[in-house]
């Protein structure tokens, strides 16, 4: 059914509490409302420890009752999800309520991430950033969706690299298969000392996964006179959500490479992006891929953390192109094609 554009769209947001898949989510949303008014309602589930994901996978795929996945899994009750056009929601944890809630209300159903064990019948749409994964008519792969507008930001920074005055700085940590040492977190803040020398400040965001240690001494190289770190962001006091401060106050960043998320959002609001890697560092198939596919469209570029100085940081940013449009209108343009029963 057909919705009028002067009514408000229902849309239920389904979160698991986690800031790097309900952020995606909220992107997609964000794509939405480019296209005509929303009300958003959210819910936020969470797995039952006892219940392995593939066994709620197999419950779901068997047609165990919508009602059922809600209220004896999740502990929703079906009745209080009143209308609904579109269900969002991002995060394998979020996919079997996202299912069951579409089966309840009827409404078109929206998945950022992989299937994994669900079938990709149950969507109306799965956004992936996985080419390999996006194997079916309803599957596409895009650049990862954030909620944040690059037109909104406050760019009072130079356009050239030549004459750079503020660089950011997104350190995360540990993550899947990419390991930092200390010889790499070594080498990284020698490289922010180095560069500052030249006149380049930093504004430096840290990551919950970001090691304690190396937290501690981003903190204390910030409070130190003449700091080459002009502003820490420090997510244990600033929470998330504040990605948006540093990269509306720097003109590139240098991001470690253990997030896609981190990359893809600086790619997002069009910045050039350095991704930096240590010495133990290799990654999935399918991230692997993606990286090279963020490389291949001149948004990012890889080196070893040991390679950073100046001269090979200048370099690698003249080989990059920003987004030359704003990425939620792109999204929207997708949502308007593939779900024109909402938007068209």
């Amino acid at each position: 059914m057909s919705l009028s554009k002067n009514e408000p769209m229902s849309v239920l947001l389904i979160s698991d509490g986690r800031p790097g898949h309900y952020n995606l989510a909220e992107g997609v949303v964000a794509g939405a409302s480019r296209l005509r008014s929303l009300e958003v309602t959210r819910l936020q589930v969470r797995r039952p420890a006892w219940l392995p994901a593939r066994v709620l996978s197999m419950l779901v795929n068997h047609g165990l009752p919508p009602e059922r996945i809600l209220g004896w899994v999740f502990g929703v009750d079906a009745e209080t999800l009143g209308h609904v056009d579109l269900i969002v929601s991002a995060g394998g944890n979020t996919m079997a309520a996202n299912i069951a809630a579409a089966e309840i209300t009827g409404a078109a159903n929206i998945f950022y991430g992989s299937l994994r064990r669900y079938r990709a019948e149950d969507f109306a749409l799965i956004l992936t950033s996985y080419a390999a994964q996006a194997e079916e008519p309803n599957q596409v792969m895009t650049l990862k969706p954030s909620r944040l507008d690059p037109d909104e930001l406050v760019d009072d920074q130079a356009d050239s690299h030549e004459t750079a005055r503020t660089l950011g700085l997104i350190v995360g940590g540990n993550s899947g298969t990419v390991h930092f040492g200390e010889g790499d977190w070594n080498r990284l803040l020698e490289f922010v000392q180095t560069i500052g020398k030249a006149g380049t400040r930093w504004i430096v965001a840290n990551a919950p996964r970001t090691p304690e240690a190396t937290s501690n001494r981003l903190a204390a190289m910030a409070a130190e006179e003449d700091s080459p770190i002009a502003q820490f962001i420090d997510v244990r006091s600033a929470g998330a959500g504040t990605l948006g401060i540093l990269l509306a106050q720097v003109e590139a960043v240098v991001c470690t490479a253990d997030s896609s998320t981190m990359l893809s959002e600086t790619v997002w609001m069009r910045r050039p992006v350095i991704s930096v890697s240590p010495r133990g560092f290799r990654l999935p198939e399918d991230e692997a891929a993606y990286r090279d596919w963020l490389a291949m469209n001149g948004w990012t570029r890889q080196m070893p953390i040991e390679a950073l100085t100046p001269e090979t940081l200048k370099a690698a940013l003249d080989e990059i192109t920003v987004l030359d449009s704003n990425p939620l209108d792109t999204l929207a343009e997708l949502l308007e094609e593939r779900l024109p029963q909402l938007f068209s």
